[in-house]
């Protein structure tokens, strides 16, 4: 029984040797014919021989030197047991007769080297120093890989790849992609960095922007006693992707329009809300090339893929320009604004803008989203101010409801523009529940789809339904302006508002009497 057994350990230690170096030609760093293999494959030859060595010197003899011939194509070895000649031995692991030696080879001398083996290393190495070396082995080889795959994926950085859905987490999006190399990678994407249309489950497979690299975090202790987190120069790392950067919509349009990639057309400055609207301007440095036409497309083809891409994200493509006013005028769009209208102040960086009182709604943009994206474009703040043509029609003591802008906000003021309560005083001449529906919007229909085996079979039209909590919140809001409008006038002015408002209404009642008697 203790023969089998021994025989049996002497196996075990043969197929440990054995799949030790058999794991650098299963590595899928070797398989791929592209990697420069060699130099990694010496990297673990050295290790190899190092490990060796240190093993036989604590199982065999702390002063044994052994040559260690490795062969990486073909992941076999060699070792030899380097003895000194002598005349009597007294260290029989590290020492060999002249005697002996000159049966074997007569050129050898005292004090030369003889090379004992090639020897069986399951001879002179315990099981567990075996499993040391393969252990070695697998832990190079996994580093080596992490490496290659991280300087792959390095590479990727600033660029956009398409991933396909492997699993979704509550605060991230996990996606697989596969390198030009073959080497499946993980892309985390935030929900941070998703935009809010998106809906990973419905689309399996997105492109994504490759934002950043991280490598695992390990806590360092500081000379000073401080302790720091650093990264791991061989540690696990994460791909981080964004659909929200504005880097995205750049690669996009590089994809999309050739005479970007080309260098003949420049895109000058980005800014969007992201799943929302977006504003790019374009220039073209050659002048048979429109940069607006050739960035939309023949038929807007080129642009609507981007927007499919963006879950129909709202996107201008305006002319770039260095002259502030004309290029403040466009960035507003779609208000129409002549740009002798524009007052920009280069030091400060500031723009008045005066604009028809129809075009106001327009340059603030449905949540402040068309103004806050002019500042970000242009690089102005943007103030805009009402424009009467006819100075005798205008209340002198009314005031502009967009005088309100920072108290109420760009939403709020559009929520107001957008239902005709354009001045304060229209403002006061309403219920607070006009207010109210006013800031609510007119309830919107929002469309359900029934799927059956993957086909929309019918489509249901259901209106938006506004919860008690809500209608409170906003009545709240409505009294809360309604108070601010009115703190801005006197108790004369307040009583004018009331007469005002009450002789439109008699009038209105008078019309009405002489409607019926001409219908009489």
């Amino acid at each position: 029984m203790a023969r089998k057994q021994i025989k049996a350990e002497k196996q075990d230690r043969k197929e440990l040797i054995a799949n030790a170096f058999g794991e650098i030609e299963q590595s899928k760093i070797f398989l791929d014919k592209r990697t420069e293999s060699a130099a990694v494959k010496m990297d673990i030859a050295d290790l190899l021989k190092d490990i060796i060595q240190k093993q036989l010197r604590k199982d065999y003899d702390p002063e044994v030197e052994a040559n260690i011939f490795i062969n990486p194509e073909r992941g076999d070895f060699e070792v030899y047991i380097l003895k000194t000649i002598v005349d009597e031995v007294d260290l029989p692991t590290i020492e060999i007769s002249l005697e002996e030696v000159s049966n074997i080879d007569e050129s050898l001398e005292l004090g030369d080297y003889y090379e004992e083996g090639p020897i069986k290393l399951e001879d002179y190495l315990t099981r567990k120093s075996i499993q040391i070396i393969k252990q070695s082995v697998q832990k190079k080889v996994r580093d080596l890989e992490r490496q290659v795959v991280y300087e792959e994926c390095l590479e990727k950085v600033g660029e956009v790849v398409a991933g396909e859905v492997y699993q979704v987490r509550p605060s991230e999006v996990v996606f697989t992609y596969n390198t030009s190399k073959d080497h499946r990678v993980e892309l985390i994407l935030p929900k941070s960095e998703m935009m809010k249309k998106d809906n990973p489950r419905r689309t399996p497979r997105m492109k994504l922007y490759v934002k950043r690299i991280e490598r695992e975090k390990v806590k360092v202790r500081q000379d000073d006693g401080t302790i720091v987190e650093k990264e791991k120069p061989d540690g696990a790392m994460k791909v981080i992707v964004s659909r929200i950067d504005d880097r995205f919509l750049y690669k996009l349009f590089e994809s999309e329009v050739p005479e970007i990639l080309d260098g003949l057309i420049v895109i000058k400055g980005i800014a969007r809300v992201p799943g929302e609207r977006a504003k790019v301007a374009v220039e073209s440095t050659s002048s048979r090339i429109d940069p607006v036409g050739a960035s939309v497309g023949y038929r807007g083809k080129r642009i609507q893929s981007i927007v499919k891409e963006l879950n129909n994200e709202n996107i201008d493509v305006i002319y770039y320009t260095d002259d502030p006013q004309i290029f403040i005028a466009r960035a507003l769009q779609p208000a129409k604004i002549d740009p002798m209208t524009v007052h920009a102040d280069m030091k400060t960086r500031k723009a008045r803008v005066m604009l028809k009182p129809e075009q106001i709604k327009y340059a603030i943009g449905k949540n402040g989203n068309n103004i806050h994206l002019a500042e970000r474009l242009t690089g102005y703040e943007i103030d805009v101010y009402r424009d009467v043509i006819d100075k005798s029609m205008e209340d002198p003591n009314d005031i502009d409801i967009i005088e309100f802008r920072e108290e109420f906000g760009d939403d709020m003021i559009y929520q107001l523009l957008d239902s005709g309560l354009d001045t304060a005083k229209k403002v006061l001449q309403v219920d607070i529940d006009v207010i109210e529906e006013a800031l609510i919007g007119p309830s919107k229909s929002e469309e359900s789809a029934i799927f059956s085996r993957g086909r929309r079979a019918s489509v249901k039209q259901k209106e938006r339904k506004i919860s008690e909590d809500e209608r409170r919140y906003w009545k709240k809001i409505a009294e809360n302006i309604y108070k601010t409008v009115k703190d801005q006038f006197n108790e004369a002015d307040l009583q004018d508002i009331v007469d005002e408002d009450d002789r439109r209404e008699q009038d209105d009642d008078v019309a009405g009497v002489g409607d019926d008697d001409q219908n009489n």
